[in-house]
Protein backbone atom coordinates (compact mmCIF):
# COMPACT_ATOMS: atom_id res chain seq x y z
CA UNK A 1 0.00 0.00 0.00
CA UNK A 2 1.41 3.11 -1.01
CA UNK A 3 1.98 5.64 1.80
CA UNK A 4 0.82 9.21 2.18
CA UNK A 5 3.67 11.62 1.63
CA UNK A 6 4.25 13.06 5.30
CA UNK A 7 4.35 16.64 4.27
CA UNK A 8 0.90 16.10 2.82
CA UNK A 9 -0.58 14.83 5.77
CA UNK A 10 1.36 17.76 7.54
CA UNK A 11 -0.97 20.28 5.04
CA UNK A 12 -4.12 18.53 6.33
CA UNK A 13 -3.85 17.65 9.85
CA UNK A 14 -3.19 21.71 9.54
CA UNK A 15 -6.30 22.52 7.14
CA UNK A 16 -8.09 20.39 9.53
CA UNK A 17 -7.64 22.64 12.59
CA UNK A 18 -7.95 25.90 10.30
CA UNK A 19 -11.39 24.91 9.18
CA UNK A 20 -13.52 25.13 12.53
CA UNK A 21 -11.51 28.23 13.44
CA UNK A 22 -12.47 29.76 10.83
CA UNK A 23 -16.63 28.63 11.11
CA UNK A 24 -15.75 29.73 14.39
CA UNK A 25 -14.16 33.57 13.15
CA UNK A 26 -17.12 33.71 10.11
CA UNK A 27 -19.80 32.72 13.09
CA UNK A 28 -18.25 35.28 15.56
CA UNK A 29 -18.45 38.10 13.13
CA UNK A 30 -21.80 37.67 12.26
CA UNK A 31 -23.04 37.63 15.82
CA UNK A 32 -20.76 40.69 16.32
CA UNK A 33 -23.24 43.58 17.12
CA UNK A 34 -23.30 46.37 16.35
CA UNK A 35 -20.66 46.42 13.02
CA UNK A 36 -19.62 49.13 11.07
CA UNK A 37 -22.89 48.84 8.80
CA UNK A 38 -24.36 52.26 9.95
CA UNK A 39 -27.89 52.37 12.32
CA UNK A 40 -30.94 53.89 11.04
CA UNK A 41 -32.59 56.45 13.52
CA UNK A 42 -36.36 57.04 12.73
CA UNK A 43 -37.90 60.25 13.79
CA UNK A 44 -41.43 60.90 13.29
CA UNK A 45 -41.09 64.60 12.78
CA UNK A 46 -39.51 67.22 10.49
CA UNK A 47 -36.41 68.73 10.95
CA UNK A 48 -35.68 71.52 13.31
CA UNK A 49 -37.70 70.23 16.34
CA UNK A 50 -36.81 68.95 19.94
CA UNK A 51 -36.52 65.67 19.10
CA UNK A 52 -34.54 66.10 15.82
CA UNK A 53 -32.08 67.95 18.03
CA UNK A 54 -32.17 65.27 20.53
CA UNK A 55 -31.46 63.00 17.59
CA UNK A 56 -28.44 64.67 15.90
CA UNK A 57 -26.99 65.36 19.31
CA UNK A 58 -26.54 61.19 19.48
CA UNK A 59 -25.69 61.22 15.74
CA UNK A 60 -23.10 63.37 16.37
CA UNK A 61 -21.23 61.77 19.14
CA UNK A 62 -22.22 57.96 18.42
CA UNK A 63 -19.23 56.48 16.45
CA UNK A 64 -16.69 56.42 18.60
CA UNK A 65 -18.63 54.78 21.34
CA UNK A 66 -21.25 52.53 18.60
CA UNK A 67 -18.57 51.33 16.06
CA UNK A 68 -20.41 53.00 13.82
CA UNK A 69 -22.63 55.86 13.12
CA UNK A 70 -26.11 56.49 12.93
CA UNK A 71 -27.87 58.48 10.59
CA UNK A 72 -31.13 60.66 11.30
CA UNK A 73 -33.91 59.98 8.93
CA UNK A 74 -37.00 62.20 9.19
CA UNK A 75 -40.33 60.69 8.45
CA UNK A 76 -43.00 63.17 8.81
CA UNK A 77 -46.69 62.44 8.43
CA UNK A 78 -49.89 60.38 9.24
CA UNK A 79 -49.21 61.50 13.68
CA UNK A 80 -46.01 59.47 13.55
CA UNK A 81 -47.46 56.27 11.52
CA UNK A 82 -44.72 56.57 8.85
CA UNK A 83 -41.79 56.38 11.17
CA UNK A 84 -43.20 53.79 12.71
CA UNK A 85 -44.53 51.11 10.89
CA UNK A 86 -40.94 51.43 8.65
CA UNK A 87 -39.20 50.93 11.86
CA UNK A 88 -41.17 47.92 12.92
CA UNK A 89 -41.27 46.98 8.92
CA UNK A 90 -37.10 46.64 9.14
CA UNK A 91 -35.27 43.35 10.21
CA UNK A 92 -35.41 42.82 13.67
CA UNK A 93 -31.41 43.36 14.26
CA UNK A 94 -30.77 46.64 15.74
CA UNK A 95 -29.92 48.86 13.41
CA UNK A 96 -33.22 50.55 12.72
CA UNK A 97 -34.62 52.68 15.80
CA UNK A 98 -36.81 55.13 16.07
CA UNK A 99 -36.87 57.94 18.28
CA UNK A 100 -40.12 59.57 19.55
CA UNK A 101 -42.42 61.08 22.47
CA UNK A 102 -45.44 58.78 23.92
CA UNK A 103 -47.84 60.18 21.25
CA UNK A 104 -46.61 57.75 18.03
CA UNK A 105 -46.26 54.95 19.99
CA UNK A 106 -49.33 55.00 22.89
CA UNK A 107 -51.62 57.75 21.83
CA UNK A 108 -51.52 57.20 18.37
CA UNK A 109 -52.72 53.14 18.12
CA UNK A 110 -55.11 53.23 20.91
CA UNK A 111 -57.08 56.36 19.56
CA UNK A 112 -56.99 54.94 15.89
CA UNK A 113 -56.62 51.30 14.21
CA UNK A 114 -53.10 50.49 13.83
CA UNK A 115 -51.40 47.56 12.77
CA UNK A 116 -49.24 48.33 16.57
CA UNK A 117 -49.52 48.69 19.82
CA UNK A 118 -47.49 49.94 22.63
CA UNK A 119 -46.45 46.34 23.48
CA UNK A 120 -44.54 46.05 19.89
CA UNK A 121 -41.84 48.77 21.45
CA UNK A 122 -38.85 48.52 24.25
CA UNK A 123 -37.43 51.33 25.26
CA UNK A 124 -33.30 51.42 24.69
CA UNK A 125 -32.61 54.90 26.11
CA UNK A 126 -34.27 58.06 27.56
CA UNK A 127 -32.60 61.47 26.31
CA UNK A 128 -34.36 63.50 27.93
CA UNK A 129 -37.38 64.12 29.93
CA UNK A 130 -39.79 67.56 29.54
CA UNK A 131 -42.26 68.57 32.69
CA UNK A 132 -45.93 69.00 31.29
CA UNK A 133 -46.03 72.19 33.39
CA UNK A 134 -49.83 73.40 34.68
CA UNK A 135 -48.86 77.90 35.27
CA UNK A 136 -51.90 81.12 35.67
CA UNK A 137 -51.67 84.69 35.42
CA UNK A 138 -49.90 85.96 38.56
CA UNK A 139 -53.40 88.17 38.69
CA UNK A 140 -55.11 84.80 39.37
CA UNK A 141 -56.96 85.06 42.75
CA UNK A 142 -55.54 81.97 44.50
CA UNK A 143 -52.33 81.40 42.15
CA UNK A 144 -51.85 78.03 43.18
CA UNK A 145 -53.29 74.83 42.02
CA UNK A 146 -55.93 74.40 45.07
CA UNK A 147 -56.62 77.69 43.80
CA UNK A 148 -57.75 76.95 40.57
CA UNK A 149 -59.54 73.13 41.41
CA UNK A 150 -61.77 75.94 44.22
CA UNK A 151 -62.54 77.80 41.32
CA UNK A 152 -63.54 75.05 39.12
CA UNK A 153 -65.69 73.51 41.54
CA UNK A 154 -67.39 76.75 42.56
CA UNK A 155 -68.36 77.24 38.65
CA UNK A 156 -67.78 74.37 36.81
CA UNK A 157 -67.36 74.24 32.79
CA UNK A 158 -66.94 77.71 33.06
CA UNK A 159 -63.04 77.98 33.57
CA UNK A 160 -61.26 78.22 30.69
CA UNK A 161 -57.40 76.31 30.03
CA UNK A 162 -55.36 76.07 27.20
CA UNK A 163 -52.93 73.45 26.19
CA UNK A 164 -51.43 72.19 22.65
CA UNK A 165 -53.84 70.07 19.98
CA UNK A 166 -56.02 67.54 21.32
CA UNK A 167 -54.62 64.58 22.62
CA UNK A 168 -51.28 65.74 22.48
CA UNK A 169 -48.87 65.73 26.17
CA UNK A 170 -50.02 68.69 27.17
CA UNK A 171 -53.61 67.66 26.95
CA UNK A 172 -53.65 64.54 28.01
CA UNK A 173 -52.56 65.54 31.88
CA UNK A 174 -54.85 67.89 32.02
CA UNK A 175 -57.58 65.14 30.80
CA UNK A 176 -56.73 62.82 33.37
CA UNK A 177 -56.29 65.50 36.41
CA UNK A 178 -60.22 66.23 35.50
CA UNK A 179 -61.24 62.34 35.74
CA UNK A 180 -59.54 62.21 38.81
CA UNK A 181 -60.80 64.96 40.46
CA UNK A 182 -64.50 65.15 38.90
CA UNK A 183 -64.16 68.14 37.88
CA UNK A 184 -64.47 69.81 34.21
CA UNK A 185 -63.05 72.96 32.45
CA UNK A 186 -63.82 74.80 29.04
CA UNK A 187 -60.74 73.33 26.84
CA UNK A 188 -58.83 75.91 24.16
CA UNK A 189 -56.76 74.07 22.11
CA UNK A 190 -53.75 75.85 20.73
CA UNK A 191 -51.13 75.36 17.93
CA UNK A 192 -48.80 75.11 20.48
CA UNK A 193 -46.19 76.30 23.42
CA UNK A 194 -45.70 79.93 21.92
CA UNK A 195 -49.68 80.22 21.32
CA UNK A 196 -50.54 78.67 24.43
CA UNK A 197 -48.29 81.28 26.29
CA UNK A 198 -50.09 83.64 24.37
CA UNK A 199 -53.78 82.76 25.58
CA UNK A 200 -52.48 83.28 28.82
CA UNK A 201 -50.56 86.29 28.59
CA UNK A 202 -54.09 88.14 27.05
CA UNK A 203 -56.14 86.42 30.26
CA UNK A 204 -58.13 84.59 27.25
CA UNK A 205 -58.26 81.71 29.61
CA UNK A 206 -57.06 80.96 33.75
CA UNK A 207 -54.56 78.22 33.28
CA UNK A 208 -52.98 76.60 30.42
CA UNK A 209 -50.66 72.99 30.20
CA UNK A 210 -47.62 73.53 28.66
CA UNK A 211 -43.83 71.67 28.46
CA UNK A 212 -41.62 73.53 31.07
CA UNK A 213 -38.76 74.66 28.44
CA UNK A 214 -41.19 76.90 26.63
CA UNK A 215 -42.07 79.02 29.35
CA UNK A 216 -38.72 79.23 31.63
CA UNK A 217 -38.17 83.02 30.31
CA UNK A 218 -41.91 83.85 31.44
CA UNK A 219 -41.34 82.29 34.68
CA UNK A 220 -38.34 84.47 34.98
CA UNK A 221 -39.60 87.49 34.13
CA UNK A 222 -42.62 86.67 36.73
CA UNK A 223 -45.50 86.97 34.01
CA UNK A 224 -46.69 83.91 34.30
CA UNK A 225 -46.62 81.24 37.63
CA UNK A 226 -46.42 77.67 37.47
CA UNK A 227 -48.43 75.87 40.39
CA UNK A 228 -48.00 71.84 39.04
CA UNK A 229 -46.11 69.79 37.47
CA UNK A 230 -46.94 66.21 35.65
CA UNK A 231 -43.86 64.50 36.62
CA UNK A 232 -42.86 61.92 39.65
CA UNK A 233 -40.21 64.69 41.33
CA UNK A 234 -39.71 67.84 40.90
CA UNK A 235 -37.76 69.58 38.18
CA UNK A 236 -34.62 71.43 38.84
CA UNK A 237 -35.93 74.26 36.66
CA UNK A 238 -38.97 75.11 39.05
CA UNK A 239 -37.65 73.60 42.04
CA UNK A 240 -40.55 75.30 44.37
CA UNK A 241 -43.03 73.87 42.11
CA UNK A 242 -44.69 71.21 43.44
CA UNK A 243 -45.48 68.22 41.58
CA UNK A 244 -49.20 66.84 41.18
CA UNK A 245 -48.55 63.77 43.01
CA UNK A 246 -47.50 66.02 46.08
CA UNK A 247 -50.98 67.58 45.81
CA UNK A 248 -52.79 64.54 45.69
CA UNK A 249 -53.15 63.75 42.27
CA UNK A 250 -52.31 60.74 40.33
CA UNK A 251 -50.72 62.50 37.18
CA UNK A 252 -47.55 61.55 36.37
CA UNK A 253 -47.07 61.76 32.28
CA UNK A 254 -43.60 63.48 31.34
CA UNK A 255 -42.95 63.83 27.89
CA UNK A 256 -39.76 62.23 27.43
CA UNK A 257 -37.49 61.93 23.77
CA UNK A 258 -36.95 57.96 24.32
CA UNK A 259 -34.83 55.84 21.67
CA UNK A 260 -37.01 52.99 20.58
CA UNK A 261 -36.47 49.33 19.24
CA UNK A 262 -39.25 47.10 18.28
CA UNK A 263 -39.64 44.48 20.70
CA UNK A 264 -38.33 41.67 18.22
CA UNK A 265 -34.95 42.84 18.79
CA UNK A 266 -33.18 40.63 20.94
CA UNK A 267 -32.94 42.16 24.43
CA UNK A 268 -29.08 41.37 24.45
CA UNK A 269 -28.61 43.57 21.02
CA UNK A 270 -31.15 46.26 23.50
CA UNK A 271 -28.87 46.11 26.19
CA UNK A 272 -25.90 46.47 24.04
CA UNK A 273 -27.42 49.60 22.29
CA UNK A 274 -28.50 51.16 25.78
CA UNK A 275 -24.94 50.83 27.18
CA UNK A 276 -23.12 52.16 24.11
CA UNK A 277 -25.48 54.95 23.71
CA UNK A 278 -25.53 55.88 27.26
CA UNK A 279 -21.62 55.80 26.90
CA UNK A 280 -22.04 58.25 24.09
CA UNK A 281 -24.42 60.92 25.75
CA UNK A 282 -22.01 60.50 28.94
CA UNK A 283 -18.96 62.76 27.15
CA UNK A 284 -18.43 66.68 27.10
CA UNK A 285 -19.11 66.96 23.80
CA UNK A 286 -22.53 65.65 24.28
CA UNK A 287 -23.29 67.47 27.23
CA UNK A 288 -22.40 70.71 25.65
CA UNK A 289 -24.51 70.17 22.46
CA UNK A 290 -27.34 69.39 24.98
CA UNK A 291 -26.96 72.67 26.92
CA UNK A 292 -26.66 74.76 23.91
CA UNK A 293 -30.18 72.91 22.69
CA UNK A 294 -30.92 73.81 26.07
CA UNK A 295 -31.67 70.22 26.85
CA UNK A 296 -31.52 68.28 30.13
CA UNK A 297 -29.35 65.04 29.68
CA UNK A 298 -31.74 62.05 31.68
CA UNK A 299 -29.58 59.37 31.91
CA UNK A 300 -32.56 56.91 33.27
CA UNK A 301 -30.81 53.66 33.59
CA UNK A 302 -32.04 50.46 31.45
CA UNK A 303 -34.83 48.50 33.76
CA UNK A 304 -36.41 51.85 34.90
CA UNK A 305 -36.94 52.88 31.69
CA UNK A 306 -38.96 49.54 30.71
CA UNK A 307 -40.95 50.37 34.18
CA UNK A 308 -41.45 54.38 33.24
CA UNK A 309 -42.69 53.06 30.03
CA UNK A 310 -45.02 50.63 31.10
CA UNK A 311 -45.96 53.33 33.67
CA UNK A 312 -47.12 55.84 31.15
CA UNK A 313 -48.44 52.82 28.99
CA UNK A 314 -51.38 52.35 31.36
CA UNK A 315 -51.85 55.88 32.03
CA UNK A 316 -52.39 56.78 28.91
CA UNK A 317 -54.37 53.80 28.81
CA UNK A 318 -56.62 55.06 31.84
CA UNK A 319 -57.03 58.04 30.16
CA UNK A 320 -58.20 57.35 26.47
CA UNK A 321 -60.38 54.64 27.95
CA UNK A 322 -61.87 57.19 30.20
CA UNK A 323 -62.69 58.98 27.44
CA UNK A 324 -64.17 56.87 25.31
CA UNK A 325 -66.28 54.97 27.86
CA UNK A 326 -67.77 57.90 29.80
Amino acid sequence: MREFPAHRLRCLRALLICIPLCLMAGSARADAFPTERPIRLLTPYGAGGGIDIAARILSAVAEPHLGTRVDVVNMPGAGGLNAAMFTLDAKPDGYTLMISDYGPLITLPLREDTDYGPEDWTPVFQITEIAPTFVVHPDFPEPTLPGVMAAAAREPGRLHATHGAFMSSSHLPLLRLEQISELRMNHVPTLGGGETLQFLLASIVSLAVTNSSSIASAVEGGSVAPVAVATRQRIPELPETPTLLELGYDVVMPVWYTIFAPADVPEPRRRELAARIASAFDTERARSLAARASITLSGTDYDSLQQAYADTVATVTATISALQNP
